[in-house]
């Protein structure tokens, strides 16, 4: 069952296309990584899945649902959510518990 399908997602800033045309899937059970120089687009394609920026043009969907351009609170409460590099995680949480609070508290 294919779980995440990103296809023709494109995201620019003003003149610099961050991401042009990208497409790709995830079916169940799979493990995607993303890989790229610095600048390429990564986090920017993070971005976009989760709800903190709009793409221009293209699709997302998840688990058969269009999500494109849905805010992010209600994409986190789908099922998708994401961290940001912490200088000080929760010490008292196994790595586990940190990445759960963000479905828990997802912004």
């Amino acid at each position: 069952m294919r779980i995440l399908s990103v296809e023709q997602l494109c995201k620019t800033f003003g003149g610099l296309k961050a991401i042009n045309n990208l497409d790709f899937y995830v079916d169940e059970g799979e493990i995607v990584g993303i890989i790229g120089p610095n600048g390429s687009g990564k986090t920017t394609a993070l971005n976009l899945i989760t709800g903190f920026l709009k793409p221009n043009t293209g699709k997302i969907t998840f688990q058969g649902e269009d999500i494109t351009g849905l805010p992010r609170y209600q994409i986190n409460k789908k099922g998708i959510a994401r961290t940001f590099q912490l200088c000080k995680p929760f010490l008292d949480f196994t790595a586990l518990q940190n990445v759960m609070v963000v479905r828990v508290y997802g912004q």
